[in-house]
């Protein structure tokens, strides 16, 4: 009974912070329609400014302050300076992108939160962790009450920080209870989110409610963030970072996306859950994230509105992007079309003959390229043609990579026959995963599969059954007497381009097809697409289906290259790059999933920017640039280049018609 209760303690504790966590987003989303997926980030860049103004801080007018480094009287102003930082960078974020945003689909906006998020773990790394020294080191948060403060519950002790968690939290949910209740403002804002055409008579502006529950959810989040640091004793990206958003995306959607005292209520639910369940299997690993993927799968499917929610109108409008333009009807079998095609034709031949010049740390990075195109290819497919949203794809990259491994190495099966029955378990599994896409739809079901990436980089790939901690080597993979995987990584690199190509060419009649047709329907408007007779059940299965053994084939070539298939080659952060990805490239063009690719993964590592804020800050500047002024990605600025240079060489190729010479009269009388 006494470890029960000390485990009960442990899921309380946490659970009142991951509500903290959920409160800003049922904010953020009653006050603007927007999920925001870089919600916990305000809590990564809140804790590491308050540790750097505690610890490291050594400038005006710190150094007038007559307190010690770490110590709390430093700490408090620490907290204070990061509290104000936050409600001014959710402000800004508000005003400069949000609000620009207004009138694009919801889905749109969610992509946009994604872009944050990169930006944020870049910011932090580009501050905070540049060099090696600073990686390497230890970072944590002071408590303010005394050490002492503490108390035995079974075999566990309760710390300070525990019981500072128990205080600060339900003073915070009092706070703002009073708030929506008592305050003239505060009664204005939820008449707002609940109506706000009735709020707009009313003389309450919707700005100033949207600005408001960003600053108020941003400073939410960063309490949580200090906090959970301080009980967990140690400062880094990881605890703050996807596996903080999906519990505090759980106890939203648990409690209720539209209710805040059922986020409270979901966030204690999933902090006890969690708990108990550890206690329960504390052998298996993993089993917290399977946890959070079972609520958030069992609520969406049959309850979506949570405990103490509202049932919403779901969006009918999902189409991320324009649709990709081919060249209009009369330029398009010009002989100015004809050499442009044959200049990039030989462009890309051109390029293909690289990795015959260059070393093995070259190609490798080119096999690397190769294999995010083929998931970008395999994006394409689910949320470019058909637009069903995936933010969980990395899991199923992934899938491919340990079953090729298992077949080949544990089975002994050939290299040649492993990998269409790879492609073929990732289509299974991709259709696992689509079934709650017959239920849910957007934003639910970006949630859902986010919540399966998780689960299975920290359950799935390292159980026993299909990998362990060591996980599942690939005995030298060859096809006949060729063997892939020489120190030049050559054969590879083409064999890696041949499944490309392969994966494109599926795609491409797929897209050309009554099959594409039907995508198509489904992703500009579903109810519109099932009054014409779409099958939405068929259509939308088949595009998981399709898009999962894409994925899976692109872990084939990933496990080919690495030799080992391991959980932590599979992070769930990669499933939001890759969405980035899509999206800087062009999401519904194929070639824009070699382009993303190569400016998300290559280029940074071929010029030896590799550093690890580069990435993550580069990828959330594109992909805000692309989101706000240019929704078709590089490959949309491209194809406009393309049109206007055949448009002009066409121009200039067609004689002017011949001048007429004027008739006219002459003569007099």
């Amino acid at each position: 009974m006494s470890q029960f209760l000390s485990y009960l303690e442990i899921g309380i504790s946490n659970g009142l912070v991951y509500g903290l966590l959920a409160l800003g987003i049922v904010m953020i989303y009653k006050g603007s329609r927007t999920l925001n997926l870089a919600h916990p980030y305000f809590g990564l860049v809140a804790a590491f400014n308050c540790w750097w103004l505690t610890s490291k801080a050594d400038f005006f007018p710190f150094t007038l302050l007559p307190f010690k480094n770490d110590s709390n009287a430093r700490f408090v102003i620490a907290v204070v300076l990061a509290l104000l930082a936050a409600a001014a960078n959710g402000q800004f974020i508000e005003r400069q992108i949000i609000r620009r945003l207004r009138q694009a689909p919801r889905l749109v906006v969610l992509v946009a939160t994604i872009a944050l998020a990169q930006g944020s773990v870049g910011a932090v790394q580009l501050l905070f962790l540049r060099t090696k020294v600073q990686g390497e080191t230890f970072r944590r948060l002071p408590v303010l009450l005394p050490v002492t403060t503490r108390f035995h519950l079974g075999a566990r002790t309760v710390t300070a920080a525990d019981i500072q968690v128990l205080i600060v939290a339900p003073l915070v949910c009092v706070a703002l209870a009073l708030f929506f209740t008592r305050s003239k403002f505060g009664v204005g804002i939820r008449a707002a989110a609940e109506n706000s055409e009735a709020a707009r008579l009313l003389g309450i502006s919707a700005d100033r409610v949207s600005v408001f529950t960003w600053v108020v959810g941003a400073l939410l989040a960063a309490v949580a963030g200090i906090l959970i640091t301080e009980v967990r004793g140690t400062l880094d990206i990881g605890t703050l970072s996807t596996g903080f958003l999906v519990r505090g995306l759980a106890a939203a959607l648990v409690g209720g996306l539209t209710s805040l005292p059922g986020a409270m209520v979901g966030g204690l639910l999933v902090g006890v859950a969690e708990s108990l369940m550890i206690e329960g299997f504390s052998n298996v690993r993993g089993v917290p994230e399977t946890v959070l993927l079972l609520l958030v799968l069992g609520f969406l499917v049959f309850r979506p509105r949570g405990l103490f929610g509202q049932t919403e109108q779901t969006e009918d409008k999902v189409a991320f992007v324009p649709t990709m333009k081919e060249l209009p009807a009369r330029l398009r079998d010009t002989a100015a079309a004809q050499g442009v095609r044959v200049i990039a034709s030989a462009v890309v031949a051109l390029l293909l003959l690289v990795p015959l010049f260059t070393g093995s740390k070259t190609n490798g990075i080119l096999v690397t390229v190769v294999v995010f195109s083929i998931v970008a290819v395999s994006l394409t497919v689910l949320m470019g043609y058909a637009g069903q949203v995936s933010l969980g794809h990395w899991g199923l990259v992934g899938v491919g990579a340990f079953s090729l491994a298992s077949l080949v190495t544990r089975v002994g099966m050939p290299y040649l026959l492993a990998l269409p029955l790879t492609v073929v378990v990732g289509m299974a599994v991709s259709l696992v995963i689509g079934l709650p896409a017959l239920r849910i739809r957007g934003l639910y079901l970006a949630v859902a599969t986010l919540a399966f990436n998780l689960a299975a980089e920290f359950f799935i790939f390292r159980s026993r059954v299909v990998g362990g901690s060591a996980g599942v080597s690939l005995r030298q993979p060859g096809i006949g007497p060729l063997h892939l995987s020489t120190p030049t990584y050559r054969p590879l690199f083409y064999f890696a381009v041949v499944m490309l190509g392969l994966s494109m060419v599926v795609a491409r009649n797929l897209a050309r097809s009554r099959t594409g047709r039907g995508f198509f329907a489904l992703r500009e408007n579903e109810k519109a697409a099932a009054t014409l007779g779409v099958g939405l059940t068929r259509y939308k299965l088949l595009a998981f289906a399709v898009s999962g053994g894409i994925a899976a084939l692109a872990g084939a070539v990933n496990v080919t290259y690495f030799g080992l298939a391991q959980s932590e080659q599979y992070p769930t952060e990669l499933s939001l790059a890759l969405v980035a990805l899509v999206m800087i490239g062009g999401l519904g063009s194929l070639s824009g999933s070699v382009f993303g690719a190569f400016l998300v993964f290559g280029l940074p590592n071929l010029v030896h920017f590799s550093n690890g804020w580069i990435v993550p800050t580069g990828t959330g500047a594109l992909l805000l640039i692309v989101i706000v002024r240019a929704r078709g990605g590089v490959a949309g600025v491209v194809q406009g280049l393309r049109e206007r240079l055949v448009r002009g060489l066409d121009e200039l190729a067609t004689p002017p018609p011949a001048a007429t010479a004027p008739t006219g009269g002459g003569g007099g009388a």
